[in-house]
């Protein structure tokens, strides 16, 4: 076997002459082309799905042993249910991190002879998160990754190490600044935190002004207006984390990494700065409510959290509204899982046991897309290079694969002349694949990034929407009633045995395109009249069904809303 050194990342690359092993082929330039590259270990489905259901259980056992550990830490003795609000959407994500990157690292021991692998300087106090978002920031970035795999190496000795001078240093984030005019509004609602509320309303899809007339009409204080405050930055405290160790005694292997990371990395706004969030968050938030809605300050608004949390403490019930489309489709979906757990009511558009339209798609109900183009609009799917959960979807290095297969579909498009009117819609902002680059490769040149128009404005241009992912702009297209193209990758997009049927019958009128050479073949057939082929009473019956279960929308959804929330108020403590 040759004798290789391991790259973990792109930010230690080798300057010997040995080969090269690389943890994923994301890492890949130029002039490494004849690098060996670790077969990503999730590229076994199989194996994801038995691991998201090991992530799940590994986390229920080891919140746990955080929740006690944070009790000591704090002098409290709060339940598992009250930190699972607060520090449990940070724990799942880390420990499906975690499990990813040390996967690859016993594989690649495994199954090649590696004679070294180089870790940088650094401290690591630098590299635990303030909060949710900081850690959100930090797990999508090269640095990071660098930090964690080199920890993990040191960790479990699989592989030899070599020192270099390298310095490796954080990136900081930057604290979102707001309009003057939406830092009075925001004073202006903390003035009136006193007053006591029947419902508050945190960070729901729902725009002002309705949001304000449902308030209203259920004669509650009709003016709230929240903006994220980031918590504050305290020293990390190693007589206070090495309080956790007291409650983690596993000997599993894996186990007995995730109890010396977890100590080192847990957020600063849950163990040093928390006393200060918690004062906090009562100078931000009603005194006193019945019921807290939210859509998505649940996961990473640390306020928001303890102060919710606390008020559950007192009988006020916690609804979590869905805001993503695979949510209710997957087969699995971790963070899915995670946000039904932490709600008292889990509110899905059509599929749960409880549901309610999505006011973001019964918006989109009173436009009249004009379009008045022949372009096929593309929107692909784009991820971060490195994984940060687990669900039915291509994760990381799997991504590749669609990549792939988007290039041989422009291919395809350019042997009918019809890849000049592709124009490819991407996500601007984050870390994540350089699809503008892999695209041109194929000769793509028309792009729009989605900071420079808004998804309406695309769509108007467009004859036809081609969709990548099973996701809630999906759920946007058709409820606008477009001609819309789903293009994915069956081996990558595990979906619910509930939802199958409808994707079968999507695939039968050409809805769902599963491979490109079909998805060509009925560009090729529809597209001198797309209208004529979507107006069609087979697809807009699939289409009217498939909403009616997973996109909720409604023309009347503001009386659904108010109805749903007066009569849970109405019921007082038996609404739970």
């Amino acid at each position: 076997m040759s004798r290789f050194v391991l790259q973990l990342t792109p930010l230690n690359k080798s300057t010997s002459n040995s080969q090269i092993l690389m943890l994923g082929d994301w890492s890949k330039s130029n002039n490494e082309r004849d690098a060996t590259v670790v077969e990503y270990h999730w590229n076994n489905r199989a194996k994801l799905y038995r691991d998201y259901k090991y992530i799940s259980s590994l986390y229920e056992k080891y919140l746990v042993n955080v929740s006690k550990a944070l009790n000591d830490i704090h002098g409290v003795n709060h339940s598992i249910e009250f930190w699972r609000v607060i520090v449990g959407p940070w724990l799942h994500y880390f420990i499906s991190i975690v499990l990813d990157r040390y996967e690859m690292i016993s594989l690649a021991a495994k199954n090649y002879e590696i004679r070294y692998t180089r870790i940088p300087i650094y401290n690591s106090d630098e590299w635990i998160p303030i909060d949710y978002i900081d850690f959100n920031h930090k797990y999508y970035s090269d640095e990071w990754n660098y930090y964690l795999y080199s920890e993990i190496v040191r960790q479990n000795e699989l592989i030899k190490i070599k020192k270099t001078k390298f310095q490796l240093l954080p990136n900081q984030t930057e604290n979102k600044r707001y309009s003057p005019i939406k830092s009075f509004l925001f004073y202006l609602t903390r003035l009136c935190r006193w007053l006591p509320r029947h419902v508050t309303f945190v960070e729901v899809d729902i725009p002002q002004e309705p949001l304000h007339k449902l308030l209203y009409k259920l004669k509650d204080f009709a003016f709230s207006y929240y903006l994220r405050i980031r918590p504050d930055y305290f020293k990390p405290d190693p007589e206070l984390r090495s309080i956790f160790f007291k409650y983690f005694n596993e000997k599993d292997n894996f186990e007995s990494l995730l109890n010396k990371l977890i100590p080192l990395n847990i957020p600063i706004s849950y163990v040093e700065g928390y006393r200060k969030i918690e004062k906090d968050s009562k100078k931000i938030f009603p005194k006193k409510t019945k019921l807290i809605i939210t859509s998505n300050a649940y996961f990473s608004n640390e306020h928001f959290k303890v102060w919710a949390a606390n008020q559950k403490l007192n009988g006020v019930k916690f609804w979590v509204m869905v805001h993503g489309g695979h949510h209710g489709t997957a087969l699995f979906n971790g963070p899915g899982e995670l946000t039904e757990n932490i709600a008292d009511r889990f509110y899905s558009w059509g599929w749960g046991d409880y549901n309610l339209p999505s006011p973001k798609l019964s918006l989109l109900r009173k436009h009249d897309i004009k379009q008045d183009g022949n372009t096929i609009l593309f929107l692909p799917y784009n991820i971060s290079k490195y994984s940060n959960h687990i669900d039915s979807s291509p994760i990381a290095s799997s991504f590749n694969d669609c990549i792939k297969v988007h290039g041989k579909f422009f291919k395809m498009l350019q042997a009918h002349d019809l890849r000049d009117k592709v124009v490819v819609r991407l996500k601007s902002g984050l870390d994540l694949w350089d699809l503008e680059t892999e695209y041109k490769k194929h000769h793509v040149n028309n792009f729009v990034y989605s900071d420079q128009e808004p998804v309406l404005e695309s769509i108007s241009k467009s004859g036809l929407v081609v969709v990548t992912y099973d996701s809630t702009v999906f759920l946007e297209a058709l409820t606008l009633n477009v001609p819309t193209c789903l293009f994915i990758r069956k081996d990558y997009w595990e979906m619910s045995e509930e939802s199958s049927s409808f994707f079968e019958s999507f695939l039968k009128c050409g809805v769902l395109h599963y491979e490109e050479e079909t998805l060509v073949k009925h560009i090729l057939t529809v597209q001198e009249d797309y209208h004529k082929w979507w107006n069609s009473n087979s697809v807009q019956s699939v289409i009217n069904s498939f909403l009616s279960e997973y996109g909720l929308s409604s023309i009347t959804w503001q009386k659904d809303w108010f109805d749903e929330i007066n009569s849970a108020l109405r019921d007082g403590k038996s609404y739970d």
